[in-house]
């Protein structure tokens, strides 16, 4: 079978340009457009961007019969937009469907955690045994494949911890990988909220690709959350940010049992002791405390 291919188009401007390219991008481009915003700062965290902010566009044209026109047009685009700003970088290459494919799933191998988990995707599955609790992931756009420290080590704290017939809420749901993972090691019920509603979309088909959508329920949206009862969760996992924990912290013990655990990551090490105040202040107390890397999980109990 014949490859599709396209040319790749990327240019690098600042960021009060970023609209009209992206207009250009659009007409001309024909297959979507990715916007990367300057990373080294973390929104999530308080952190300002920086003064003068750039970003690089990404439009990807297909080899068809108006792919001269549509270079054309882009080329032309951009050379008037070059006369009012610096473009730093301006440039065009060919790629084939396969190779945009293979490259970014190469990243994403089948990973043992924990004494059975084991997370896989469609493409890449290992052989495996009765005792393993295998949770296929297509993360789609939604972050969560079980390679982040953060995810490793609660998956880990979710399979000591979870007992029969648990309640379990999800903050920051994601990809589904934890929602699914406490559903196959004997969750009874599980309430997810999420507030990217790519995600959630991504999070629901990989609940059916796991056969556990009778146990999970996703919500767009955050704490509090009108499908999660008062004390209901026997365990809560909450791996999102420093930023949102300090935030969330009493709808956190609101929504949690009095003999109930919360699982609380994503914590940078720098920002551990706002987030450990924080849980105190809302009667949350740390039970144990794991490090990885630059990056902190809690276990906590209502005081």
């Amino acid at each position: 079978m014949t490859q599709k291919s396209w040319v790749e188009f990327k240019v690098k401007v600042a960021f009060e340009y970023v609209e009209p390219i992206a207009e250009l991008f659009k007409k001309y481009g024909k297959d979507g457009i990715v916007i990367e915003h300057e990373g080294g700062w973390n929104p999530d965290e308080g952190e300002s961007p920086p003064l003068n902010q750039s970003a690089i566009l990404k439009t990807y044209i297909p080899k068809s019969p108006a792919f001269k026109t549509n270079l054309e047009m882009l080329h032309i685009g951009i050379q008037l937009i070059g006369k009012l700003t610096n473009l730093e970088i301006y440039e065009e290459k060919q790629i084939k469907e396969h190779e945009w494919e293979e490259a970014w799933k190469a990243h994403f191998t089948p990973l043992k955690i924990g004494k059975k988990i084991i997370v896989q995707p469609p493409w890449h599955q290992l052989k495996t045994t009765e005792d393993n609790i295998v949770i296929e992931i297509d993360p789609g756009l939604a972050f969560g494949t079980g390679h982040h420290p953060t995810t490793m080590r609660t998956l880990q704290c979710l399979e000591e911890l979870i007992k029969p017939e648990d309640n379990v809420v999800d903050v920051g749901s994601g990809s589904g990988i934890l929602s699914i993972g406490a559903a196959k090691l004997g969750a009874a019920k599980v309430l997810g909220v999420e507030i990217d509603p790519v995600a959630v979309k991504a999070g629901r088909e990989n609940l059916i690709a796991n056969a556990v959508s009778g146990k999970v329920r996703f919500y767009t949206g955050s704490l509090p959350n009108e499908n999660i009862p008062f004390e209901w969760s026997d365990l809560t996992l909450a791996n999102v940010n420093s930023l949102v924990l300090t935030q969330l912290g009493a709808e956190l013990n609101r929504s949690l049992k009095s003999t109930g655990i919360l699982v609380a990551s994503g914590i940078l090490f720098n920002k551990l002791d706002e987030v450990v105040s924080a849980f105190a202040q809302n009667k949350l107390y740390v039970a144990e405390q794991f490090q990885d890397d630059d990056w902190v999980t809690l276990v906590l109990k209502k005081i």
